[in-house]
């Protein structure tokens, strides 16, 4: 079964402008069938979203997450409900997160002004690479899916979108077994995804001069 995701979306409960129910409003609208609230350094965006869909009985799977800011570069990880520090290496968060049962993928790499890894042996000790995130330019997009498949890294994208109206523009294609919170983080582990979207560079600029 082959499931749309947005893995990597920001909220108020961070740097996002938009609500949690603003976001999941537009997800489900967009027919997409997953998303991961990754709000910097704590996971109460997806704790109310996880609430949202529950209480409202929503068409939509809520992937619980964060990004994590480490001293070698943003991580999002997936399938946690707990806060990871930040500031700490990042083989220690990723060994947190394993810990937790999650799975990590590495955010924007090489946009070193986002805080985007950009060591290679940060892909080493990953499960996955965000290969498409809507707001990079071209160029950082193709090297972080070169060294990816060099790694042999499961791929993921996401919209980075810190307003609504992004929400979607970056998509992970996840080829699932089973619709459960184990089953979507096996195929993420398991490399069974395939990325795709559009990227938001002008729409991002104009909406920072409003």
């Amino acid at each position: 079964m082959l499931l749309k995701a947005d893995l990597h979306i920001h909220s108020n409960h961070s740097d996002g402008k938009s609500s949690v129910k603003e976001i999941i409003k537009v997800a489900v609208e967009r027919k997409l069938d997953i998303i991961s609230i990754t709000d910097h350094n704590t996971v109460n965006g997806s704790l109310e979203a996880l609430e949202i869909v529950r209480e409202e009985n929503l068409p939509i799977v809520i992937l619980p997450g964060i990004e994590i800011s480490t001293a070698q570069g943003h991580l999002l990880a997936f399938g946690v409900t707990k806060d990871v520090e930040a500031g700490i290496e990042m083989g220690e968060a990723v060994q947190i997160v394993r810990e937790l049962g999650g799975v990590t993928s590495l955010a924007h790499p090489f946009q070193f002004y986002r805080h985007g890894a950009v060591r290679l042996c940060c892909f080493e000790i990953v499960d996955c690479v965000e290969v498409f995130n809507a707001k990079s330019l071209g160029i950082f997009n193709k090297l972080s899916d070169f060294f990816c498949r060099r790694f042999e890294k499961g791929r993921t994208a996401g919209s980075d979108a810190h307003k609504a109206e992004f929400v979607g523009y970056g998509v992970t294609v996840i080829d699932v077994n089973d619709v459960s919170l184990d089953g979507i983080l096996k195929a993420l582990k398991s490399g069974k995804s395939e990325v795709k979207g559009k990227t938001v560079m002008l729409g991002h600029i104009l909406s920072k001069l409003r």
